[in-house]
């Protein structure tokens, strides 16, 4: 956003604060602001209380707002009370005092495309006395969540993740609220569709709730691949999304979606979200020792398509993943191919990789992986690569809350710990597990049903 430069001085005020009682005068004088929070689109409302008022000295007030690191200071004015609730109305460029009284006129702030500090400093003086408050705040970029496959059968935000955002300043229920979780239909929808739902969401509820023609998009597993969706064929999302914070997204796809389409597993694997996560790096093996390929029913042209385009120039990008190792504790790894014949699942044999147990960590990263190319380029897209360590991918974005407020804040952390790897994924071959299972947020499917 241009820098603004806001005066605020209290002149002229209605008389709408408490009156000054009999005995007051033995108390000292202070001021004290409370929060600056946005309390309309582009209205930032705060409240200024004055103790130790004596009106027989004419105490006077003057203050200062800043918008982005540049400030005016008002003229001196007489007190008009012992509490005087006030906004900064950035769109319209005017101070407000008790409701719609304008007393200080500004050019007008054009919404922000970056977090923005904003600050506001009170001064009051009576006879000798002075007493001096100041409050400091940030207006924060709107944040939209995108949670991953089967969020729609929760139906609620993840509330870790929530907590965490809500403890740096961000405000999910306020009247101009700055963080967002898109819900939406995955098992109903495609990789196409949803995206294109969720640029309906942005374009009808976010954008108009907000003071702000940029956004920070927190895209977690097939979330993040709506986002990428949207930044690579949505007309002006190039120019939109200012920080785009990818948590286990499978951008190479993830081969238990392959694998267990080809059993009953109560059809949440056969969607058409589920088949536009099967893999774009070659996963099969007719034969042990030959090499790999993709199966003749194994190909994603959808996500094939996605990975031709990389993201665009000026929005920071960040990858966050889990790195089990080869495997986790429970004796199931993050699979990286299979070879065999896949209706024979007790004679297949799976390979396995570092990753969270679904998305493999070179596929979060746009890395080769057995032979594939890869995405060339998209990992050195990314501002910061964050491996979260032997986290489990339905955990995945909870653990990684403290990060991802980091990021959001501009408080970075020490660079990110590397990614070990053996070769293109580190794959060790391993015999097929003895269950299957579909996790899901909250639990794990299962062919018995939901536990």
């Amino acid at each position: 956003m241009g820098r603004a430069v806001l005066a605020l001085t209290l002149s002229g005020a209605l008389a709408v604060s408490l009156s000054v009682r009999s005995g007051q005068t033995a108390v000292p004088l202070a001021v004290t602001i409370s929060r600056l929070q946005m309390v309309a689109p582009g209205r930032v409302g705060f409240e200024v209380t004055i103790a130790g008022l004596r009106p027989e000295l004419t105490p006077t007030i003057e203050g200062t707002a800043t918008v982005g690191g540049h400030a005016i200071r008002g003229p001196r004015a007489p007190v008009p009370g012992a509490r005087i609730p006030a906004a900064i109305d950035l769109p319209a460029g005017r101070i407000r005092v008790g409701g719609d009284a304008s007393v200080v006129e500004f050019p007008p702030v054009p919404p922000i495309e970056e977090n923005t500090p904003i600050g506001l400093d009170v001064t009051v003086r009576q006879g000798a006395e002075v007493a001096t408050a100041r409050q400091a705040g940030m207006l924060l970029l709107p944040t939209v969540i995108v949670p991953g496959y089967l969020n729609d059968l929760g139906g609620k935000p993840e509330a870790g993740i929530i907590a965490t955002l809500v403890q740096r300043g961000y405000h999910p229920t306020a009247a101009s609220p700055d963080v967002f979780w898109f819900s939406y239909r995955s098992r109903a929808l495609g990789l196409k569709e949803a995206a294109h739902a969720l640029a309906a969401y942005v374009r009808e509820v976010v954008l108009p709730k907000t003071y702000a023609v940029r956004i920070n998009v927190v895209g977690y597993s097939l979330g993040g691949l709506l986002a990428r969706w949207n930044l690579a064929f949505e007309p002006g999302w190039d120019h939109l999304v200012n920080r785009f914070v990818m948590v286990g997204v499978p951008n190479q796809g993830v081969v238990m979606s392959y694998v267990y389409a080809w059993y009953a597993v109560a059809g949440l694997a056969r969607t058409a979200a589920a088949r536009d996560l099967t893999p774009t790096f070659p996963y099969w093996q007719p034969d042990a020792g030959g090499p790999w390929r993709f199966p003749p029913d194994g190909q994603n042209p959808a996500l094939t398509a996605l990975n031709a385009h990389l993201l665009p120039e000026g929005i920071r990008a960040y990858a966050l993943y889990g790195n089990q190792g080869q495997l986790d504790t429970h004796d199931q790894g993050t699979w990286a191919g299979v070879t065999g014949e896949l209706w024979e699942l007790q004679s297949a044999v799976f390979s396995f990789g570092p990753g969270d147990g679904i998305v493999l960590a070179a596929s979060a990263l746009g890395l080769p992986i057995n032979g594939g190319p890869g995405i060339p380029g998209l990992a050195d897209q990314f501002f910061m690569k964050v491996d979260l360590g032997p986290v489990g991918h339905r955990s995945l974005l909870a653990a990684a809350g403290t990060k991802i407020a980091d990021v959001l804040t501009d408080q970075q952390a020490a660079a990110p710990r590397g990614l070990p790897m053996k070769g293109e994924n580190g794959s060790s071959p391993r015999g097929a597990p003895r269950s299957l299972f579909l996790p899901v947020e909250g639990g794990f499917l299962t062919e018995a049903g939901h536990r």
